[in-house]
């Protein structure tokens, strides 16, 4: 079976077009979806009908691909501060992990630093409330 090449243009009959928006969105989504499983990757596919209707699908899930991409302006910082953070504690040079980077960048990798503070303090914090339990005084 040979499949004929078809001109890309507007389908005049709106059941007609509503019918292969259908089918195709269908496929686009499960072909996406297939190869975020396949390549272990991030996709989404957002497509929005004649009606307004809204449809998603998302690997793994739409709100955390949306969230890397468009959501918060600061993910590739925070990614690069996280690096950098690794970097410094590995080596112990800080100086030198820092450099380069620009104000927003070391700000990002201060609040990095405040919150990994925090949660090392609540981690230290509860097991010191495990361990007393443990104890016999």
């Amino acid at each position: 079976m040979v499949r004929r090449k078809i001109d890309i243009k507007l389908i005049a009959n709106k059941s007609y077009r509503h019918t292969t928006f259908t089918k195709r969105r269908k496929g686009l989504m499960n072909k996406t979806e297939e190869f975020c499983k396949v390549s272990d990757s991030k996709g989404i596919v957002i497509s929005f009908s004649d009606a307004g209707n809204c449809f998603c699908l998302g690997h793994p899930d739409v709100g955390s691909v949306l969230n890397n991409y468009l959501g918060d302006s600061s993910s590739a910082i925070a990614t690069e501060a996280e690096k950098i953070i690794g970097d410094a504690l590995e080596s112990g040079k800080w100086v030198e992990a820092v450099k380069g980077l620009r104000l927003d960048g070391l700000d990002r990798v201060y609040v990095e630093l405040e919150n990994a503070t925090r949660k090392l303090e609540a981690l230290a914090a509860a097991k010191e409330e495990t361990q007393s339990y443990g104890r016999r005084d």
